[in-house]
């Protein structure tokens, strides 16, 4: 019964991809609304465009509805065009008539009026004016002449189309402000959802977890009861032979194997009951500097005997953290045996402290143990915690298991990363800080 951890690199690629999606879904929901935009702003213009047009239209019909630009006409003409100027947003209107600038009819402030633009419409700071000529064929037989040219133009006032163009600018951009806002909230609540989905399972599995450890904690006491006693006896007889010595060579080295192989047998079942033993764990304020010369003390045969070297990077005088000593220490003697074991000779071990790289634990600490070996077979790199799995050869497969079950236990959170080019690097993170200062 196993509960799967997922690493780091795994939860950062996960959060990685679920915002590239809410970016690509927000990137499309913005290109949407400029467009959108864009579109209602081309709405409003067209809208002026169309009523300059029509104004003109209606001028320039007046006109071509008469037989020839007679005195009526043109005694008519200035009403006419103070009828159109009652219209919204017009300014002025003009006629002139063959381009004599002089012989001109306006309506309006004919003063902002620039009679010298050519066809179309031209746009100004607050203002569209919009020229036309055209032309009014005469079959009078007094008409002035046979066909006399003539140019509208209308001036419209652009503020209410500006006032209505930024109203439109401002009302998306506070839609993609609350659609931000809501993309933001949904992202929220979609991790919140799948961290308290996660947090259930895990607690799910932690309570079958330990429901099995105390299920085979007992099974492992009467295994241990009724194993060591006639272990004990095996090995006490044994000792007492090979102390009085046999005159057989082979037989007094046949003798000290079995002491040896009742020696290995009772520290596996020490071992096991090690592993299989539901400890609660007594947090205290343990001192990191302290615990770690402790076991560097209890490791140094080991290491001088495979010429090994044991550094420490960011291990400060002062830094405590919270746990329980007794598990701590066999936790860390765990791994640096296991680098210790996996290291060649003339090497280095390094142990570091470092902060966290779990984001929702500021201030906590992470442990780093790396070694030099050839790190870690790819095939049981995923069930490399599990009971049984083993990297070494005549490896029990539970010291990890050990260390994975105590960093359960503190709440922390445990892994191996292969090094930067050789090696292994067995981590625990998410380890609380209790006050930490450095010497001077």
């Amino acid at each position: 019964m196993q509960i799967q951890h997922r690493s780091l690199s795994q939860i950062f690629r996960h959060q990685w991809t679920s915002a590239l999606i809410l970016l690509l879904v927000w990137c499309a929901f913005a290109t949407w609304q400029w467009a959108e935009h864009v579109h209602q702003c081309m709405l409003i213009r067209n809208s002026l465009s169309s009523q300059a047009q029509a104004l003109a239209a209606a001028v320039n019909s007046n006109l071509k509805s008469h037989r020839w630009f007679g005195p009526f006409v043109q005694q008519q003409l200035p009403q006419t065009l103070d009828a159109l100027l009652a219209a919204d947003n017009v300014l002025a209107i003009a006629i002139v008539v063959n381009e004599d600038y002089d012989h001109k009819y306006t309506a309006g402030k004919a003063t902002e009026i620039d009679f010298t633009d050519s066809d179309g419409e031209q746009l100004r700071n607050k203002t569209l004016q919009f020229t036309t000529n055209f032309a009014v064929p005469s079959s009078a037989v007094n008409a002035p002449s046979s066909n006399d040219q003539f140019k509208s133009i209308v001036l419209l006032d652009r503020s209410t189309t500006i006032s209505q163009i930024q109203r439109e600018a401002r009302s998306r951009v506070l839609v993609v402000v609350l659609g931000t806002l809501l993309l933001i909230a949904a992202r929220f609540s979609w991790t919140f959802t799948i961290r308290l989905a996660e947090a259930e399972g895990h607690t799910r599995l932690l309570s079958l977890e330990a429901a099995h450890l105390r299920e085979l904690g007992q099974a492992a006491a009467g295994l241990a009861h009724e194993t060591r006693n006639p272990l004990g006896l095996i090995r006490g007889w044994t000792q007492r032979i090979v102390d009085t010595g046999l005159q057989n060579e082979i037989l007094q080295e046949q003798a000290e194997s079995v002491l040896e192989e009742c020696d290995r047998v009772t520290a596996r079942i020490n071992q096991f009951l090690a592993f299989a033993r539901q400890n609660e764990s007594l947090k205290e304020k343990v001192s990191l500097n302290n615990l770690f010369e402790q076991l560097q003390v209890l490791l140094q045969q080991d290491l001088d005997d495979r010429h090994i070297r044991l550094t420490n990077i960011g291990l400060e005088r002062n830094t405590n953290i919270l746990a329980d000593s007794q598990q701590l220490r066999q936790l860390l003697f765990n791994l640096l045996q296991n680098a210790i074991e996996s290291s060649p000779a003339d090497s280095t071990i390094l142990f570091s402290v470092m902060d966290s790289r779990v984001p929702s634990r500021s201030g906590a600490l992470r442990l780093e143990i790396q070694d030099e070996g050839p790190g870690v077979a790819e095939g049981i790199v995923e069930s490399l915690f599990e009971p049984y799995v083993t990297r070494r050869p005549g490896g029990t497969g539970l010291g990890l298991s050990i260390v994975r079950r105590i960093a359960v236990a503190h709440g922390w959170e445990v892994g191996y990363t292969p090094g930067p080019e050789k090696g292994s690097i067995f981590w625990i993170d998410g380890i609380q800080a209790v006050n930490t200062s450095h010497s001077e």
